[in-house]
């Protein structure tokens, strides 16, 4: 249902007390009708006795006879007031009944109040009581019935029920409007919510909603709003520092080819030249294609979607799969391997791999000669640890926690070193997310170690 939340919020406020109100009336409606009633019967009960008494009295006889009128007096003379009394054989002595109304008699009880009181529908289609009672005339014993009409008692209830509707009616529209009148003034927060949101702007995403003067029911949305405009600012901060890092990278190759180009084009060069040209261009597009493809596998990464394909690998076998990949490189810096350790690991082979051969490449490049690159296993409770270590200058601790960021590198001669791109780390670190895991550094005086903390499962 689409359209206005304070229109359907009204709405809703509107049918919710218009049905407390409409069942709130008609509880009152029957409460009244049925005091009325009660009060009618104990009424006419009450006119029975009169007649009662009035019989037992001396002049009785000749009321009954000369004044019959006086009986319907005592029931206050309205014309609505029926009066019947018959002798001990059924004989009808006095019948006070004008409109020749006909109506039931009760059947007497043991006890007079126990005699019960019989409704009933007149001619002209207005409710009626009768009830039923004995006395004594002269004597000799005689049975009284006493009846009303409450010609106008359908009328009141009518008008009872009329003005219980429009007060149902009036009481629904007052609400409506004061629930349209708070919700206005109770959703401003959120129009101020609103209204911040339509001026977060790229440049503007640092600026934060205010908490502390919105309603406790709005702090979570604005808390996570908040949040969400924190993540936001730092992943366009993040965003723009690589973009300029990233024309920052490309722009060094791409002038050293285009620079020696050109200097080579400015004359005519010989065959060997041209090939010594043609050599070290090859190696900045080599150094281009892995940048690039880093690149490429680090946007992967971050895709949600992306799954690693895990399996048991044994640890042992990965190491030594790794230290023969690198035993050329190592002897020509004159380093050895050493692998340390067993186990087995639940993680995607080909990934696992690559973290490994960066960290490895990367120990071998600073580590110093003559000396030995570990690779080593270990345990944490809740993890397992995969340890490449280097004997080396120690890294700056100003500089640790910013090593797995992209093009981040420690100094200059580092970052010259064997044509790195900076993103090493950087696929070390997506490929420990990707497992759920993480990747650390641990830099002493002497020795310098990267560790993968897979999950213990």
């Amino acid at each position: 249902m689409k359209g206005s939340l304070t229109l359907r919020v009204s709405l809703a406020f509107v049918l919710i007390v218009a049905a407390s109100a409409a069942g709130l009336g008609l509880y009152l409606y029957h409460a009244f009708t049925g005091e009325i009633l009660r009060r009618d019967e104990i009424a006419l009960r009450g006119k029975l006795r009169q007649v009662q008494q009035l019989l037992g009295t001396q002049d009785a006889q000749v009321l009954l006879h000369e004044r019959p009128q006086y009986f319907r007096d005592t029931m206050s003379g309205q014309e609505n007031a029926l009066v019947r009394i018959l002798d001990a054989d059924g004989r009808l002595l006095l019948d006070i009944n004008p409109l020749d109304e006909r109506y039931p008699v009760p059947s007497l009880a043991e006890r007079a109040e126990q005699t019960p009181v019989l409704t009933w529908t007149s001619r002209a289609g207005a409710p009626a009581q009768v009830v039923s009672g004995s006395a004594r005339l002269g004597g000799q014993p005689v049975r009284i019935v006493v009846a009303r009409v409450y010609a106008d008692r359908t009328a009141m209830f009518a008008r009872y029920r009329h003005q219980i509707v429009l007060a149902c009616a009036a009481a629904a529209l007052l609400a409506g409007l004061l629930a349209s009148l708070m919700l206005v003034r109770g959703l401003r927060p959120l129009r101020a919510i609103a209204a911040h949101a339509a001026l977060v702007r790229p440049g503007r995403l640092d600026s934060q909603l205010d908490s502390v003067s919105a309603p406790s029911e709005l702090q979570p949305l604005i808390t996570a709003l908040n949040a969400m405009l924190a993540r936001l600012h730092d992943g366009y901060t993040r965003l723009s520092g690589f973009s300029a890092d990233l024309a920052h990278e490309f722009r060094t190759p791409v002038n050293n080819l285009l620079g020696q180009t050109q200097v080579a084009l400015a004359q005519r060069r010989s065959p060997g030249e041209y090939e010594e040209l043609l050599a070290s261009n090859v190696e900045e597009l080599e150094r281009l294609s892995r940048m690039v493809d880093s690149m490429l596998f680090l946007a992967r990464a971050q895709q949600e979607d992306v799954v690693p394909v895990r399996q048991l690998l044994a640890i042992e076998d990965e190491f030594a799969r790794m230290a023969e990949f690198f035993e050329g490189m190592a002897e020509e810096r004159e380093l050895r391997l050493a692998c340390a350790g067993s186990g087995v690991v639940q993680a995607d082979a080909q990934l696992l791999r690559r973290a490994l051969a960066n960290l490895l490449s990367n120990a071998i490049r600073h580590a110093e000669p003559g000396s030995i690159v570990r690779l080593e296993t270990g345990t944490q409770p809740g993890w397992t640890e995969l340890k490449v270590t280097n004997t080396g200058a120690p890294i700056d601790p100003r500089d640790l926690p910013h090593l797995f960021e992209r093009f981040y590198r420690a100094d200059a001669a580092r970052g010259a070193a064997g044509g790195s791109t900076g993103l090493g780390l950087s696929i070390v670190g997506a490929i420990m997310a990707l497992h759920g895991g993480r990747a650390e550094v641990r830099s002493t005086a002497a020795t310098t170690s990267f560790v993968l903390l897979f999950p213990a499962n």
